[in-house]
């Protein structure tokens, strides 16, 4: 039987009755733009009598607000365009000041060198000033729009000019590694600007023909290199000091390419090859191609990853939908009914992963790829106390695995500077005083292998959680044999040493390093005689330090848990995986608190605060310890721990609100979850949809992708369930591709709360159970068709 026939006589639903595609309606969503001029600010320079930089207090503030990002995962830009004036604030992901920093301290800015943290360096500025003859253009013109368009990754302004249409086209190419720029005039002749760069570290600058180049090394030996080159259609070009003209031209494209001479291997000490032999490869793939080329290759290879996902809410009113994109959020604040706005904050999140994390280099950092400070905060650093990781979440389910993988290459190649630092510290010597085996993290980390803050000690075992869930998407027996199981083995072997065996009755425990007081001690009463604990423990930035802390037992637990499946999956290591089990059962774990909720730490405290974190809330999502199938008592104690955080005050963060969608979601209450999704547009979104906590982070850009998907589909706890979590507000629509665990591609549909047209696919013929509309049926797959093959944005593995 036909799967769809096979589904639908076991849900008793009709695909024929249902006779609607929401798919096929006109979309008002994957469009961001506006139709004012963005701010374009020169450093130091621009200002209003007032001190103040156009509607905004502070150039940052521009920088956050005003900018559309592009990016390949490599190279990128955040864009600010007007009439008479246009700025790309440029980056490249691995121009990075300090080095492996084994003091793990926090020295940072241009100046710091290897032996101290560093940070993510802004790589410099293209300005474009457009002229009319000899004059600076006009600022008034008519139907001004700028847009980035989701549809196929390409930036777009289009205007008019004493009667000249003039459009300008921006993308970064992942074929060509560059980033491509082009002008056109409807009138011949008609386009004219100068081209100049700005570099917010020391560099020598240069033009020469139609090239401007800027290099320079940073103090810690780093050496970067930027061009840009420019072709025109029709008009002349020259050269002056560190500037281009370009006069009386039919259209122009340019080309920015940038590198640095990192390479992403301890082994070779961080050094690759010189950035200058790089970038002649690049020109020369680049100056022999014309404008339509690149931009059929941008646009084959960029929807070949963002077309493999559709999804709709529903449909927007026409009054609402015609808005530009800072007035719909203003609406949307008075009155949030807009899904289609809702589908592009959820592309758009799909949109900046892509653009910031490709396999063969760096990952996303706290603000992606897109950075404009000397000194930005926390260092626009891979914070893994939950930030990072959340960046991720919606990889494997929002099906861009691949973006996942640069976070795997990443913690591989951390390992060895982690290492280094996690056994020089006596901290985790174990009991006989030898050096603990593996390694563990710092709360922040950089390019070098090195670690700044406080030890964040369970941050191994979050990221031990990313490299199975790589495996429990894709199925790549492979990739859990050669990196995965490796990994997660030594971060098990680091816990092994590291843990604590208490005595009957809590004996040993201590609190910020004391014992408990005698109270306290009544509630440890229940402890048997080698229960094992995290010692000194932290429910990251809440609460005391002491041991036992919920946070970390979850995440020790989900580690070995998922470390014993993959041992038997290989067939490997059977009687360390037996012992390793009897470790797991010996976890202290989650208790339920006189209240009804659920203990964030052993001792029971501190229950209602409006505290950003839901560290205790790991076991819920984005770990599967905690449902509400298998676990009710534990799952309705972990609900009302989440309602107690609220939703006011500090609660009210960027990546708060995505990680709360994605518990309401697992807890099944599809309206709370979307109240979540509605706090993030109405209190945490800037005009441009970039998020801030505040100041601008990209997590919670990246988070609400999983937390949306979660709302959709779940697949943690065995099999399928679909549309777990219906939402008043989306009463009809669609989705297309979204991955479940075990590489099944989804496809259904639903109305008035109804699951139908359910369409599973995998690449060999399977029965899957699948819960739908509260009832469950096993249903075979369809052929998967192969996805294309996505094109590394470059190579910084060693």
């Amino acid at each position: 039987m036909h799967l769809q026939s096979l589904l639908f006589s076991a849900l008793s639903v009709s695909a024929v009755s249902l006779g609607w595609s929401a798919l096929d309606k006109p979309s008002a969503s994957n469009l961001i733009w506006d139709d004012k001029p963005a701010v374009v600010v020169y450093p130091q320079a621009d200002k209003n009598p007032d001190g103040s930089f156009g509607k905004y207090k502070k150039p940052s503030a521009v920088w956050e607000a005003e900018g559309y990002p592009i990016g390949n995962g490599r190279v990128g830009a955040m864009i600010f365009s007007a009439p008479n004036r246009e700025r790309f604030a440029l980056n490249e992901i691995s121009l990075w000041s300090g080095g492996p920093n084994p003091g793990g301290g926090y020295g940072y800015g241009p100046d710091a060198g290897t032996n101290q943290f560093g940070n993510y360096m802004p790589f410099g500025d293209l300005f474009v000033d457009f002229k009319k003859g000899d004059q600076p253009a006009s600022v008034s013109v008519e139907d001004f729009t700028r847009a980035l368009d989701l549809r196929d990754g390409i930036y777009k302004v289009n205007y008019k000019s004493d009667g000249v249409t003039y459009d300008r086209e921006a993308f970064a190419s992942t074929p060509a590694n560059v980033l491509v720029i082009n002008y056109r005039a409807s009138k011949p002749g008609s386009f004219n600007a100068d081209f100049s760069v700005n570099c917010q570290v020391d560099a020598d600058i240069s033009a020469k023909g139609p090239i401007l180049t800027w290099k320079g090394t940073l103090k810690n030996g780093m050496n970067f290199e930027g061009r840009v080159l420019i072709r025109t259609k029709g008009g002349t070009v020259s050269a002056s000091g560190d500037r281009i003209s370009v006069k009386d031209a039919d259209s122009c494209t340019v080309v920015i390419a940038m590198e640095t001479d990192y390479l992403m291997d301890y082994k070779k000490d961080w050094k690759g090859e010189a950035p200058s032999r790089k970038l002649d490869r690049y020109a020369a793939k680049s100056a022999s191609t014309d404008y339509a080329a690149l931009k059929q290759a941008h646009i084959a290879q960029y929807k070949s990853m963002f077309d493999r996902v559709k999804v709709d809410f529903g449909k927007t009113e026409p009054e609402v939908a015609k808005l530009p994109i800072p007035e719909r959020l203003k609406a949307y604040k008075n009155k949030p009914s807009d899904p289609d706005l809702e589908e592009t904050m959820f592309q758009f999140g799909r949109y900046l992963l892509l653009s910031s994390s490709r396999p063969g280099t760096l990952p996303a950092n706290l603000q992606g790829l897109w950075n404009e400070y000397v000194k930005p905060p926390w260092a626009c650093d891979y914070h893994n106390n939950i930030n990072v990781q959340m960046a991720y979440w919606g990889a494997e389910p929002a099906n861009l695995s691949e973006c996942h993988q640069a976070l795997v290459d990443y913690v591989e190649a951390m390992a060895p500077g982690c290492r280094d630092a996690s056994q020089a510290n006596k901290k985790f010597n174990t009991k006989d005083g030898k050096p603990v085996r593996g390694w563990t993290v710092r709360t922040s980390q950089n390019i070098f292998g090195g670690n700044g803050w406080a030890w964040n000690i369970p941050g191994n075992a979050w990221y031990a959680l990313h490299i199975w869930e790589h495996y429990a998407f894709t199925g790549d027996r492979k990739y859990l044999e050669k990196q995965a199981y490796p990994l997660m083995k030594e971060i098990c072997h680091f816990w092994e040493d590291h843990l604590k065996e208490l005595g009957a009755k809590g004996e040993g425990f201590l609190s910020g390093g004391k014992p408990l007081n005698e109270e306290q001690q009544k509630e440890l009463a229940d402890i048997k005689a080698g229960t094992l604990v995290a010692p000194d423990g932290w429910s990251p930035e809440h609460g005391p330090r002491e041991d036992g802390v919920m946070h970390d037992q979850q995440l020790i637990a989900e580690l070995f848990t998922n470390t014993i499946k993959a041992a038997r999956i290989l067939g490997k290591d059977a009687s360390w995986a037996k012992s390793l089990e009897g470790k797991l059962k010996r976890l202290a774990g989650n208790k339920i608190g006189k209240e009804g909720n659920l203990q964030e730490w052993m001792i029971d405290r501190i229950p209602k605060t409006d505290h950003r974190h839901t560290s205790h809330l790991f076991a819920v999502f984005p770990g599967n310890q905690i449902t509400k199938l298998k676990t009710p008592k534990l799952a309705e104690a972990a609900r009302l721990s989440l309602e107690w955080r609220g939703t006011t005050g500090d609660s009210r963060r960027s990546w708060t609100w995505p990680w709360r969608t994605a518990l309401w979601a697992r807890f099944g209450d599809g309206n709370k979850a979307h109240e979540m999704f509605e706090g993030l547009l109405k209190y945490n979104t800037l005009p441009n949809m970039l998020t801030t906590h505040p100041p601008m982070q990209m997590d919670g850009n990246f988070g609400i992708v999983g937390g949306v998907c979660e709302i959709l589909l779940q697949s943690h706890a065995g099999g399928i369930e679909i549309m777990p979590s219906p939402v008043d507000a989306w009463p009809s629509g669609s989705v297309k591709g979204l991955k479940a665990r075990g590489n099944i591609t989804v496809d259904f549909s639903w109305k008035n709360g109804k699951v139908g047209n359910v369409k599973l696919y995998s690449e060999q013929p399977r029965v899957v159970p699948v819960r739908v509309n509260g009832s469950v049926t096993r249903v075979k797959t369809l052929p998967l068709q192969p996805k294309a093959a996505v094109v590394p944005a470059a190579d910084r593995k060693g």
